[in-house]
């Protein structure tokens, strides 16, 4: 047998021959229960009833900057009783209004539309994708507008330009801190700094006397009852679902997994617990819809999953404390703070009009060229506001502000999760 054949070298490098695909690529995405966005964990949904929000008749707004908004109060006292006098007693009618705002958002990117850069680009069709992306964009940015109006009763766009002496970020009236006794819960107050301490206050009681998280500051069953009795003392105005009484709770990702959990003891819940399968075609078709808790409150409870659900990060070891909000932004950005053992999760019970939707100027196309149209600008852009809408009388104090569309819950996360 003679001597073996010796193996041939490879190619010199650049002799070598590099294949490319040509069809791009697209990161995942977070699903979205507000604005029918799918994402992770696809399926065949909508987005929640649309009951949670009040919008704006547009022939009746033309060419406003702001509109009043009025609610007549219900009549009050006592009968005339007996023999007295029935002249004298009438009662005039009460009113209190809120006012509504919108402002500007717009988004774009930029192409070319002729020579070599466009035709480097052609192949992957990149400069179509990179257009046709701002729709997602734009969804995404809408559920970030609706998250920071519920935790902070103005959506980001009214926060800047026309209406940022208007509409400045303030915390949901009405909370509900986990693992806080009745008594613990946080009092409103019309200055931000005194409900911030009260609110983070409320943690600490619920702690024990630490912002650390306690398995008592998870959700539980108890929490849902105590929400409804809630929802009834706050007069939240309920929605109806299959012909009931109804709120809709919106959770995160991680008090859901809890509550599923059968070897979690504080939510094991067993036959309180409706299952999917129990509820009807069109309720199942939500998204991220777990069940539903049929309350002997008198109200039903339908829990969902929030998978963007904002997230609240207290600070301090003494007043005045911190409490900073943290939200998904476009491009799935988390700037949630998730990574930190005090960051809570703002979970969101719903009742009808929780929000407040004006779009005067709907989200359309815009551009701009440079360089004879070499270089494009495409963009889409608007005119919008998001916000809670809070009565008041002329004349406001501490207690005369009033809101019956939602209620924020505060809930420590498992470590173990």
């Amino acid at each position: 047998m003679g001597a073996p054949l010796l193996a041939l070298n490879q190619l010199e490098a650049a002799a070598l021959i590099t294949g490319y695909n040509k069809n791009l690529q697209a990161r995942a995405h977070l699903k979205d229960l507000y604005v029918n966005l799918t994402g992770l964990f696809k399926r065949t949904e909508k987005e929640v009833p649309n009951a949670i929000y009040m919008k704006m008749e547009d022939q009746a707004t033309a060419g406003a900057n702001n509109t009043r908004i009025t609610m007549r109060l219900p009549l009050q006292g006592l009968p005339v009783l007996g023999n007295n006098r029935l002249t004298g007693t009438e009662e005039a009618p009460t009113t209190k209004s809120a006012t509504v705002y919108r402002n500007n958002y717009k988004k774009a990117v930029r192409v070319e539309d002729y020579g070599v850069r466009k035709l480097d680009q052609d192949a992957y069709n990149l400069y179509r994708e990179h257009i046709d992306a701002l729709g997602l964009w734009a969804q995404q940015y809408k559920g970030l507008d609706i998250r920071s109006s519920y935790v902070q009763t103005c959506g980001m766009t009214l926060w800047y330009g026309d209406t940022i002496n208007q509409c400045v970020p303030f915390w949901h009236p009405h909370i509900y801190v986990q693992g806080a006794s009745e008594g613990q819960q946080p009092a409103y107050s019309p200055s931000l700094a005194t409900y911030t301490n009260n609110i983070v206050n409320s943690m600490i009681a619920a702690g024990g006397g630490s912002l650390n998280p306690t398995t008592s500051q998870t959700m539980d069953f108890r929490m849902m009852n105590k929400l409804l009795l809630r929802a009834l003392e706050e007069k939240i105005w309920p929605l109806q679902i299959a012909g009931q009484d109804a709120y809709i709770l919106a959770i995160s990702p991680h008090q859901a997994a809890l509550f599923s959990d059968p070897t979690w003891t504080d939510v094991n819940g067993g036959a309180l617990w409706y299952q999917v399968n129990r509820l009807n075609q069109q309720v199942q078709n939500w998204y991220g819809i777990l069940g539903m808790y049929k309350s002997p409150v008198g109200a039903d409870l339908y829990i969902v999953v929030d998978h963007k659900c904002p997230t609240l990060l207290p600070g301090g070891t003494a007043e005045p404390y911190s409490l900073t909000a943290g939200y998904v932004w476009p491009g799935d950005v988390d700037l949630r703070n998730r990574a930190n053992p005090l960051t809570r999760d703002a979970c969101i019970l719903w009742g009808k009009g929780g929000l407040f939707e004006w779009e005067p100027e709907p989200l359309h196309f815009v551009k701009q060229d440079d360089d004879y149209f070499r270089i494009m600008g495409h963009g889409i852009a608007g005119v919008r506001g998001f916000q809670q809408v809070h009565f008041d009388q002329a004349n406001p104090n501490a207690t005369s502000k009033e809101y019956y569309g939602s209620i924020m819950v505060i809930c420590a996360r498992a470590q173990d999760y």
